[in-house]
Order: C-alpha cells, then sequence, then structure tokens
C-alpha cells in the first residue's frame, strides 16, 4: 500500500483533534449534561458529518438508561417547525369548521408535533443535524427551541455543514433584520465547546 493510499484513510486532523475533544466529553457526560454543556459543530458536511453524527449518536448509546436524548436530522426538524409554526397556526383558527376526517388529521398532526416538541424541551440532552435554515419558521423554531433549552440548562448539540458566516447569512436571509443569529450563537457559545 503506497503511501498516499494511507494518507487518505486516515482522518483529518481537525477530525481526530474533534473526536479525541468529543471523546473526553462523552467520558464525563455527568459533569457536562448537569452543566447544561453542549456543542456548536461548523463545516460537518458530508462524510465528516455522517461521520460525527455516528460517533456522538454510538456514544449516546453507552447512556440510555442514565440520560435521554432526542437525535433530529434537519430535516425531520424543519417539518416540524412547518407543521408547529405555520400549519396548524393556520388550522387553529378553522378547527371548529373542521369536520370527521379532516379534524381527525388535524388532532394527529397537533399530537405528533407537541410530541416532538416535548421531546426536544425535556430531553436531557438535544442533538440537531445538519442545519441549514432556508425559512423563518424554521429559525424561529430552532430560536425558540434553544432558548427554552437554555433557560433550563439543557444540553444541546448543534451539527451544521455550514461554516459559521455562512449560518449567519442563511440565518439572516431567512429573517432579515431580526437578532436570530446573534441569540444563537450567544446562547451555544455561553453553554458549548465550538467546532469547526
Amino acid at each position: 500500500m503506497s503511501g498516499e493510499a494511507v494518507e487518505r484513510d486516515q482522518p483529518a486532523l481537525q477530525d481526530m483533534d474533534l473526536l479525541g475533544r468529543l471523546t473526553q466529553f462523552f467520558d464525563s457526560l455527568d459533569q457536562h449534561v448537569r452543566a447544561g454543556q453542549g456543542w456548536f459543530i461548523f463545516n460537518a458536511r458530508g462524510q465528516r458529518g455522517a461521520r460525527i453524527t455516528a460517533f456522538i449518536l454510538s456514544r449516546l448509546a453507552e447512556y440510555q438508561l442514565l440520560y435521554t436524548y432526542y437525535f433530529i436530522p434537519w430535516r425531520d426538524f424543519a417539518l416540524n417547525a412547518y407543521m408547529v409554526e405555520v400549519e396548524l397556526q393556520a388550522l387553529a383558527a378553522q378547527r371548529q369548521a373542521l369536520q370527521g376526517r379532516a379534524q381527525q388529521e388535524f388532532d394527529i398532526a397537533t399530537r405528533v408535533s407537541r410530541d416532538h416538541l416535548a421531546r426536544m424541551m425535556v430531553s436531557d440532552l438535544l442533538i440537531i443535524a445538519g442545519i441549514q435554515p432556508q425559512h423563518r419558521h424554521e429559525v424561529v423554531f430552532l430560536d425558540q427551541a434553544i432558548e427554552r433549552r437554555y433557560q433550563q440548562r439543557l444540553s444541546t448539540i448543534l451539527i451544521t455543514p455550514a461554516k459559521p458566516h455562512e449560518l449567519a447569512w442563511q440565518i439572516e436571509r431567512a429573517a432579515p433584520g431580526e437578532q436570530f443569529w446573534d441569540r444563537l450563537f450567544d446562547r451555544m457559545y455561553e453553554r458549548s465547546l465550538i467546532a469547526l
């Protein structure tokens, strides 16, 4: 095997450093959960993002009887945000007029969305992977989730394929003129380890 082939199989130096830091984090998870500490991991795209997420989930499996955690990929988070912030709010005003199957579907969607929301808000650790906001309702929902978890001192791990300035731009584009990025970064920076 050539030296070049061996080098391609080795993770990047930054990845080895991050996995080492994550190992230390999970080796003392009790301390971090009690303090409400988490991670804000940027630039986790493609295979790197999948590797980081798989590592986190495999380590959390070791603690499943001690801590509750909720993992949600961004696509599911964004769908739930749409249901809660857009569809269900629009239908709530018309709920009295709904009948039969339409009312049943509304009730099911409401229960499912509330269940996801409750799990996001009460789990000892929330992991959201692949964050790429495109719409205001996604940014609002993320802001609410992070703010509630911050107030309750609950640990959160955010993983995004974007670099910090790219995520700031995505959030600003989705919700122009509002301070969502500043609040998100401040909350996460105060209680999280940062990885680029």
